[in-house]
């Protein structure tokens, strides 16, 4: 029998089964697609550069994930703001340009925005004793309380719907509010994706991978899994696995598909049926060089409301192809995500691109566009959230329950929704079953 099976070859579980590896757990991984690394993929270029078409950006502050790039030895590329944002404050307005981390208000906004940032950190340190009044609050409503202008409004609502990949009416402020805990507040928000790699973050995926040998199983779907008084029986396509200790490394969105409602808490199990899982379309456009830096452009675009939220410059450090990514989340994915056609959607994100300013936009040389809501394994991208009311009903929704241990970034304590959440979650995770055996 072994000590751990391990649902999930993405970040998470593939940190987790490393940890216990190196504590000599005995272990399978079962990861239902043909490959690992969950909502991390990357794919080379022809012209040898690489697009991350899952998670992408890192910032020096989150320390695993930095740590993890270091003993790969990936390159870090700088993000780039030289040049002016673009900002459309709603889908028939005008484009306003403004310099790099400058909002386009006016002064009275500008101000209503940093009494709100500062009433909102303020919040931050003892939001935890308004549970109840907080999670019946939306999101929404809370963000219209902390400003003035409607302006100011808007554009906050705008960057924390693409941040929440939900709208905010369907999450609660105190979602929201532990969000931004896990994070730091807004600075650490601000310095969250400071870098991308060269090679992508597949590579990451990869060297954990490489310490699993064949204790890591692909194409290996769990269809069943079984509660005995100590261990666990869990089937997948390739076989039958025994083990005292479960691992579900998976988004929540799919603990009903894979028999796991049954195991667990009335109260967890109603939390979960109703979660809100992240919307979002990443479209990754190549162009032969990066043109919009020619016109005095950043490449980042925010625009609430519209068929994409925002883009940035995702070009390579060492010149050559120009690499535009677009992002289409929460309400934006949900109409974008009914154009079902990869190549419809792109000429859509061309379409957008071109009607931001009228100026010429040259056809792309490559591109791609990845409904993370249509992956059957995923359902969804960034991360999950708990529908209003979620946390005063069961604040604890990821806490081992009888040898299941939850990991994966909807399930962090630090950096929820993020790279750097999967792995801290792996670390709290693999520290639960080493526990549990060591009562043996």
């Amino acid at each position: 029998m072994l000590d751990a099976i391990i649902i999930g070859g993405g970040l998470a579980g593939l940190a987790a089964a490393r940890h216990l590896k190196r504590r000599g757990a005995s272990l399978r991984v079962l990861e239902a697609r043909d490959r690992i690394g969950g909502r991390v993929q990357s794919q080379r270029l022809t012209s040898g550069h690489f697009i991350d078409l899952g998670a992408q950006l890192i910032g020096d502050a989150q320390t695993r994930i930095s740590a993890l790039v270091d003993e790969v030895g990936l390159t870090r590329v700088a993000r780039n703001h030289m040049g002016q944002t673009v900002h459309i404050p709603s889908p028939d307005a005008e484009p306003v340009l403004a310099r790099s981390g400058s909002p386009p208000l006016s002064l009275i906004g500008k101000v209503d925005a940093l009494q709100a940032l500062w009433d909102f950190d303020g919040r931050l340190k003892s939001f935890r004793a308004d549970i109840d009044q907080l999670d019946a609050m939306t999101a929404a409503h809370f963000i219209a309380d902390m400003t003035f202008t409607r302006a100011t409004a808007a554009l906050l609502a705008g960057f924390t719907e693409g941040e929440l990949c939900v709208p905010l009416d369907d999450v609660s402020a105190y979602e929201l509010l532990d969000q931004s805990a896990s994070v730091g507040g807004y600075d650490g928000e601000r310095a969250s994706a400071d870098w991308y790699l060269a090679e992508g973050m597949a590579p990451v995926a990869d060297h954990l991978a490489s310490a699993l040998g064949g204790d890591l199983i692909l194409n290996a779907a769990v269809t069943e899994i079984e509660q005995h008084t100590e261990w666990f029986r869990v089937s997948a396509r390739p076989g039958t696995y025994r083990a005292r200790n479960l691992v579900v490394a998976v988004p929540p969105q799919l603990y009903e598909q894979l028999g796991l409602f049954p195991l667990l808490p009335a109260e967890r199990r109603k939390v979960l049926a109703t979660y809100r899982h992240g919307e979002v379309i990443k479209t990754i456009l190549v162009f032969e060089r990066p043109w919009w830096r020619d016109r005095g452009l950043s490449g980042d675009v925010l625009s609430p409301g519209s068929m994409f939220n925002s883009a940035l410059d995702g070009s390579p450090e060492n010149g050559g192809v120009g690499i535009l990514v677009l992002f289409a989340t929460a309400a934006a994915a949900r109409r974008l995500s009914q154009t079902r056609a990869e190549s419809d959607r792109i000429s859509k994100a061309i379409d957008w691109l071109r009607g931001l300013s009228g100026w010429p936009v040259p056809n792309p040389i490559a591109a791609r566009s990845i409904d993370w809501n249509a992956d059957p394994w995923s359902l969804g991208g960034y991360a999950s959230r708990r529908p209003i009311g979620g946390w005063s009903e069961t604040p604890d929704l990821f806490a081992s329950s009888q040898r299941i241990h939850f990991a994966g970034s909807e399930t962090a304590n630090e950096w929820r929704s993020f790279m750097e959440g999967a792995l801290q979650s792996a670390e709290r995770a693999a520290d639960d079953v080493l526990r549990d055996l060591s009562t043996l």
